[in-house]
């Protein structure tokens, strides 16, 4: 796969709705409807064009119309799911095809919700706004990442500790995070974080696997994946990020190596350019809590930050055999 760019903006508190449907008058009334509850709304005509917008914006909800030129509803909905960028989006579909069958497949593949044409406003709105409510009581999408957070990374290492599989969480964070937000601001650290985002996406997908990724909070991410494909996976995210963050940095810190910056207690100190640093943790029979797979996979990363930045630390005491 070729090289994925940043494209996100940086979080708005404001959520996003994505609507997809081949009808203007539609888009436009949805769009009044919607921005009127205080949302912001992006609109797309094909399918397409969909698939395009909700891998760029990361809207917190899509409203998907079955029937679409170019490329299916059905279509979009299986691509949406498919990668790890929008896999998390809550999609409410709206069509006319209204009868029970359609209804449960497609909520049994993974819908949110279903609207029929023609739909009440009143109703619509209502379930925008509960689906929107339930997203953020799941325990929320990152605005950056488009990631699930800390309650869906517990329970998907639970589930896995409890189903007996052998798995590696490797914890990413970015190194001095902190000094880099303060000299640059809060919307280029946002920019930064995302470009560990992107590095992760792009990762995963070259590598075919199919990892769990989470977005613990600020520049810290997890990923649960195959043992074997653990070390390779965070040196290809670290050597991703390296590449694309030059962008992020004045010209004149790129050239001269790193910038200055206070650290926490207010010194003035050289601070290298942005890196990232892995700790991997290999979860097994060993292990009797998701929490304890974690503290061992932060263990990991602070070993791995306290060497010069882009390192990877691995947890030998546990083999993937056990």
């Amino acid at each position: 796969m070729g090289d994925r760019r940043i494209s996100a903006q940086p979080a708005d508190v404001t959520p996003l709705v994505l609507i997809v449907d081949d009808d203007p008058e539609i888009t436009a009334l949805l769009t009044e409807l919607l921005t009127g509850d205080g949302l912001r709304c992006e609109t797309a005509r094909d399918g397409r064009t969909a698939v395009e917008l909700a891998m760029a914006l990361r809207p917190q909800l899509v409203l998907l119309d079955l029937s679409l030129p170019v490329i299916s509803g059905d279509e979009v909905f299986a691509r949406l799911r498919a990668d790890h960028r929008t896999r998390y989006i809550p999609i409410v579909f709206l069509t006319a095809a209204g009868n029970r069958k359609a209804v449960i497949s497609h909520l049994l593949a993974g819908g949110d919700d279903y609207v029929t044409k023609p739909f009440d406003i009143e109703e619509l709105s209502a379930r925008v706004q509960a689906t929107l409510r339930r997203a953020r009581t799941f325990g929320g999408l990152n605005p950056i990442s488009g990631l699930p957070g800390n309650s869906a990374i517990h329970e998907e290492m639970t589930e896995r500790l409890r189903d007996g599989r052998i798995f590696a969480c490797v914890y990413l964070d970015i190194d001095h995070f902190k000094p880099f937000n303060d000299h640059y601001g809060f919307t280029r650290g946002d920019m930064l974080i995302l470009a560990l985002a992107e590095a992760i996406f792009a990762a995963v997908a070259d590598a075919a696997s199919d990892a769990f990724l989470g977005h613990i909070g600020g520049d810290d991410f997890v990923m649960l994946c195959d043992p074997d494909q653990a070390e390779a996976l965070a040196a290809d995210v670290i050597a991703r990020f390296g590449s694309a963050v030059r962008a992020l940095h004045d010209e004149t810190d790129v050239l001269a190596g790193g910038y200055e910056a206070e650290d926490r207690r207010g010194t003035r100190m050289r601070w290298p350019l942005a890196s990232v640093s892995a700790g991997i943790a290999v979860g097994g029979k060993r292990y009797s809590s998701a929490a304890e797979v974690a503290q061992v996979a932060a263990e990991m990363k602070t070993q791995a930050k306290a060497g010069t930045g882009g390192r990877v630390a691995v947890d030998r005491r546990h083999a993937p055999a056990d």
